[in-house]
């Protein structure tokens, strides 16, 4: 990674609120067809809800981390309709802006509302309830860069990673991922724990396709990106503690989870909302990551 300083520029030395409302703007990634904010070098994305004294420390963590690493950086922390004011913990953090939706979505709404905003050339995310550490972003991007990886996500079950979580949660987890390999054969084992670093190119290619406003939007994204072509993303160790912030895994969430899986399962083998891209479309850093098939190529 190349050291510099922090971006200079106002909307990253102050807390600038923003409001985000509306399905249109929601899913707008056209600001990522821009080219990179040359002081920034990761967008880090916190989704949160009502997570109390949970936010600013994870945020303080991480900015310690990227500032030990010289890593130029933003932070985005979007409020998905918090009540409990838990926006206001992160007030005069440096290079942190919150960004606040309307109305409770889910994590997959503040995630897109996020992106929306994001400078960087990399653009991570990590949940704001305090289980996982937000330092493993560095480790991620530097991992990415080194391997010109479209991205590196969390692997619960790489043989580094090491987890806290209750039984019950393993439980839920390891039924899920099991329900992912059956369903769409992505090649990975964990697709849902929240701490991944993507490329920019990649997120302005797949956002378009993505309708996911709920936990499933992690599984989404990588069948938008199995669709596409796009290969090579790496699972890389995690360590998951206790949460800090109360579990969002109700009943409620596990079986909508589920119902938004199968949805997503339609989409791909129904309406074909994910399909090959064309390689002429994407962004001039991807190519190398589109699977060079007769079939593409013809559609091409």
């Amino acid at each position: 990674m190349t050291a510099s300083a922090l971006p200079s520029t106002p909307a990253a030395d102050k807390n600038a609120v923003e409001t985000g409302t509306g399905r249109a703007q929601l899913f707008d990634a056209s600001r990522l067809w821009s080219p990179a904010d040359a002081g920034v070098e990761l967008t880090v994305v916190v989704p949160f809800y009502n997570p109390g004294a949970a936010l600013r420390p994870t945020v303080e963590q991480l900015i310690g981390k990227l500032r030990a690493e010289g890593v130029a950086y933003e932070i985005i922390a979007v409020s998905d309709g918090s009540t409990d004011g838990s926006e206001r913990t992160v007030e005069g953090l440096p290079g942190v802006r919150v960004v606040t939706a309307g109305r409770n979505q889910g994590k997959g709404a503040a995630l897109h509302l996020g992106f929306a905003a994001a400078r960087g050339a990399w653009i991570g995310f990590v949940d704001a309830d305090g289980d996982i550490d937000p330092t493993h972003l560095v480790d991620y991007l530097r991992t990415a860069r080194q391997g010109n990886h479209p991205g590196v996500y969390a692997d619960k079950r790489h043989s580094a990673s090491d987890s806290a979580s209750s039984k019950f949660r393993k439980l839920v987890s390891m039924f899920y991922s099991t329900l992912v390999t059956m369903l769409f054969l992505l090649g990975m084992r964990d697709t849902q724990t929240g701490c991944k670093v993507l490329r920019r190119d990649v997120l302005a290619t797949l956002l378009p396709r993505m309708r996911e406003r709920r936990f499933a939007f992690d599984l989404e994204f990588f069948v938008a990106a199995k669709a596409a072509g796009i290969r090579g993303f790496v699972g890389a160790p995690v360590r998951l503690e206790e949460r800090v912030a109360g579990s969002t895994v109700t009943s409620k969430a596990i079986l909508r989870t589920i119902r938004d899986t199968f949805v997503i399962f339609g989409r791909l083998h129904l309406t074909r909302q994910y399909r090959p891209v064309r390689a002429e479309l994407l962004p001039q850093a991807a190519p190398v990551l589109v699977q060079r098939e007769e079939q593409v190529a013809r559609a091409a």
